[in-house]
């Protein structure tokens, strides 16, 4: 049997919920939703692989999410601090190249 997940709408009293249940087969995983939760609709279901719900997938997206930002802010040091200190220091040395001439 495999884990299936899905956004079920449990009436107006319950909302949008997120469920999981045990089913073979889709139809069985939305059979199961409905008769065992009582979910008038069913919203993207999906079956969960290795018995996990993706919660280290929220943490690994997390980390890439904080890994672009860094990336983002390293861009930006570079275009806004070390290429005008580069440029001031070749200025600099072209000033004294000129000067030795």
């Amino acid at each position: 049997m495999a884990t299936w997940r899905a956004q079920c709408w449990l009436g107006s009293s319950g909302g949008y919920q997120d469920l999981e249940v045990q089913a073979s087969t889709f139809q069985g995983a939305i059979q199961q939703f409905k008769r065992v939760y009582g979910a008038e609709q069913v919203i993207s279901a999906h079956e969960v692989k290795n018995g996990r719900n993706g919660g280290g997938g929220s943490v690994s997206t997390s980390f890439s999410k904080l890994l672009w930002f860094c990336l983002f802010l390293l861009a930006i040091a570079f275009w806004y601090i070390v290429i005008p200190v580069a440029l001031i220091i070749g200025i600099i040395k072209l000033i004294i190249w000129f000067k030795s001439l």
